[in-house]
């Protein structure tokens, strides 16, 4: 792929963020596996992942969550099946479309917000309520490499092509 999401944002020409953790789930039903880098395959998501082996090129390849979210909900890195926990960023805020860049390899573009669903209050009764709009957002990888825990993150620019998806109401 040629420079895509290579484009700074001039108002960010330095890492805004920093990957605090990274996480694999290898198998459906297991505890995520927490390493210390992974390898990102464009339209894949990480080596080792399951998630990107289910659908590849599909709009979840990663979910990324902010550490902040982590804190907010008392959970450690993996409990919600993240693949990245960063810090320094609103990720939530963020719109479907912006590209980042980790590392100074790896470029993803944010796809939609991930919707809470019922199998967290298998974790904690509650937590599907209380983890709404707090849940990360998924991603796509557009530019593999590796990327590794306290890399930083890097906004790039916002795909003007990207879906706009609508964010569901809290059930």
């Amino acid at each position: 792929m040629t420079d895509v999401g290579l484009e700074q944002n001039p108002r960010v020409d330095r890492p805004s963020g920093v990957v605090r953790a990274l996480l694999l789930a290898e198998q459906r039903g297991t505890p995520m596996k927490r390493v210390p880098e992974a390898e990102a395959v464009e339209g894949r998501g990480f080596v080792g992942d399951r998630h990107g082996k289910k659908k590849p090129h599909g709009k979840r390849q990663l979910l990324l969550l902010d550490e902040a979210s982590l804190h907010a909900l008392r959970m450690a890195p993996g409990q919600l099946k993240e693949n990245l926990v960063m810090a320094g960023l609103p990720l939530e805020s963020l719109p479907a479309g912006q590209r980042l860049g980790l590392g100074e390899q790896v470029v993803v573009e944010l796809t939609e917000p991930c919707v809470p669903c019922s199998k967290l209050e298998l974790i904690r009764p509650g937590l599907l309520k209380e983890s709404w709009g707090q849940r990360g957002q998924l991603a796509k990888v557009l530019r593999g490499g590796t990327v590794r825990e306290g890399d930083g993150v890097r906004l790039l620019d916002v795909n003007p092509e990207a879906p706009r998806p609508i964010r569901p109401k809290l059930p």
